[in-house]
């Protein structure tokens, strides 16, 4: 079975990988608090599982793909209260991701899917996308798994339509992967508010707030109805999304640069 980890692979494999038109996968993500039941890696782990499945359905049909190691450290300022949360600023993400890119893509790769796994970095990474892609002159794409399989996710998920925090999803995906990390016997008093919108002002507005200012437990959504086999159709969706998302040629086409008529 061929190998589709980075780490795994020696450098005369990746070098043979950059002369294929190969897409890599930067997955970013978190360590913070999710809540009473769940431990501080989720976002890691399950970015990382999505990343890894969607390489193993590039190699099964015929696709080269390869990820990365998961960027385990995000922008979670707004967990600090809870303890267990380590945070970077914006501009030390921003330079991370840079030099990761710039130096793969001295190797000769030049498509790049930064994949996103934490809500707090959703901006960041497209304005990663953004500037590093036009500072490189390359197609660089940035993802977020559960926005980019939102459909498929709202036909799975019983009491919220997608990813929350700490929730229904996110403890489901856990019970499939990591079963052991989730305390059962706390899921029915782990339930927190039903809306992700505490960062909202006015009709479409943005305001910086701890999540301190709408749950007492760092839940938000409830995870009472979560399952692990419930999980594993979240992240077997999630993984053919965004392998889609990779398969489909407008993906990485780089714009041409006309300037309009004076």
């Amino acid at each position: 079975m061929a190998e589709y980890e980075w780490a795994r692979l020696r450098a005369d494999e990746l070098r043979k990988y950059s002369q294929d038109d190969t897409v890599v996968i930067l997955p970013v993500a978190a360590l913070e608090q999710h809540g009473p039941h769940l431990p501080v890696m989720v976002d890691s782990r399950l970015v990382e599982e999505v990343s890894k499945r969607t390489a193993s359905l590039g190699g099964d049909k015929g696709v080269p793909i390869i990820t990365l190691p998961v960027v385990w450290h995000g922008l979670s300022e707004h967990h600090m209260p809870f303890g267990g949360t380590v945070t970077l600023t914006s501009n030390t993400f921003f330079l991370i991701v840079r030099d990761l890119i710039k130096s793969i893509s001295r190797h000769g790769f030049s498509k790049f899917l930064i994949l996103n796994g934490h809500g707090g970095n959703i901006t960041a990474a497209e304005v990663c996308a953004q500037d590093i892609g036009m500072e490189l002159s390359l197609p660089i794409v940035a993802a977020t798994y559960w926005l980019e399989a939102a459909d498929r996710f709202a036909k799975i998920l019983e009491t919220q339509t997608n990813v929350m925090h700490a929730c229904e999803a996110e403890t489901s995906m856990m019970m499939a992967l990591e079963p052991d990390l989730v305390v059962d016997s706390l899921l029915n008093e782990a339930k927190g508010p039903m809306k992700l919108d505490f960062l909202s002002a006015g009709k479409g507005s943005y305001r910086w707030r701890s999540l301190t200012h709408v749950t007492s437990n760092g839940v938000i959504g409830d995870p009472g109805q979560s399952s692990s086999a419930k999980g594993e159709q979240l992240l077997r969706e999630a993984s053919q999304a965004i392998f889609e998302l990779i398969c489909n040629p407008e993906t990485f086409k780089m714009q041409s640069d006309r300037r309009l008529p004076g």
